[in-house]
């Protein structure tokens, strides 16, 4: 009986093994070393569209997988497949593969046009295909008076080069606000050299979001926008700040102006996988040992 059971458990364990081994070698795969998979024949593009082929290939979008500052992030946050999803085209979640490396042509326009450049291609430049990575971005402009006369992202920056269409911010918003950007230019605040951008795009607070949204997209002046000049003047007179100014109070609104929901999970250790992948493994031998003992038995009898 004892005899038995030793046979059972070691065929348990044989069986567990090499089961715990594979499910560790699978949940450590390199994402971008192994799970990648042979790019196909890329569109000509380039062929008809230079400009735009190289303000993308040095823009933002053409660096998405490449760039230094996204690699080192992701490494160190244990390269969440996440996202790839955004800094690749094509990425197929359960396979762990796509198609090409940064956001290319592919992935605003599509479908590819068969007789294209007889037929335009396809292109959607619709805000909420810009939202499915700037998530955040999205969801400020939606609120924005921007939404409510149809000004989407497009408007603004330009897709291929990731830039704004503009020399810079307030150049960009004079386009459309030429007066109010004339009577700018002669008030305290311009003079001060404060811009369009510093107080209706003001940087987020706290750790970059979804989408690495660093500027609020609602274009609404926030209080705190107002607070770090005039921080001791809202309230009270200009007399009582004379001297050197108390310590800054805390904001109470930073908490909400910076509240965000985070969606990445917590890098899974392989080491679950592997224990749970055994414990079948093992469980699977000892359900199958009583066969293989007859088999091997029979097996010994037929060659005698």
């Amino acid at each position: 009986m004892i005899r038995q059971w030793m046979t059972r458990l070691f065929v348990g364990l044989m069986f567990a093994l090499p089961t715990a081994m594979l499910s560790a070698a699978l949940t450590q795969a390199d994402a971008l070393g192994v799970t990648q998979e042979s790019q196909p024949a890329q569109l000509a593009c380039k062929a008809c569209h230079a400009d735009f082929h190289e303000a993308w290939e040095k823009g933002a979008h053409g660096q998405a997988t490449n760039d230094p500052v996204f690699k080192e992030a992701w490494e160190e946050q244990g390269k969440p497949q996440q996202c790839l999803t955004c800094h690749t085209t094509g990425y197929d979640p359960e396979q762990g593969t796509w198609l090409a490396e940064g956001v290319t042509c592919q992935a605003c326009h599509s479908p590819v046009t068969a007789n294209h450049p007889e037929e335009p291609m396809a292109a959607d430049r619709s805000a909420k295909m810009c939202g499915t990575c700037h998530n955040e971005t999205f969801f400020e402009w939606q609120v924005s008076k921007h939404r409510e006369v149809d000004l989407d992202c497009v408007g603004c920056h330009d897709s291929h080069g990731t830039t704004l269409k503009a020399e810079d911010a307030s150049a960009m918003c004079a386009t459309c606000h030429r007066d109010r950007a004339s009577n700018f230019a002669h008030t305290a605040h311009s003079q001060m050299g404060l811009t369009c951008a510093d107080c209706h795009l003001g940087q987020l607070d706290g750790v970059t979001g979804e989408g690495h949204a660093t500027r609020d997209h609602s274009f609404n002046v926030r209080l705190e926008a107002c607070n770090q000049c005039h921080a001791y003047q809202m309230h009270d007179p200009v007399q009582v700040h004379l001297d050197a100014p108390t310590p800054e109070p805390p904001d109470a609104m930073a908490a909400v102006e910076t509240l965000s929901v985070s969606a990445a999970p917590e890098q899974v250790s392989p080491v679950g996988f592997a224990v749970v992948s055994g414990l079948v493994g093992f469980a699977a031998g000892i359900v199958l040992a009583p066969w293989l003992e007859r088999w091997y038995r029979r097996i010994s009898r037929d060659e005698k």
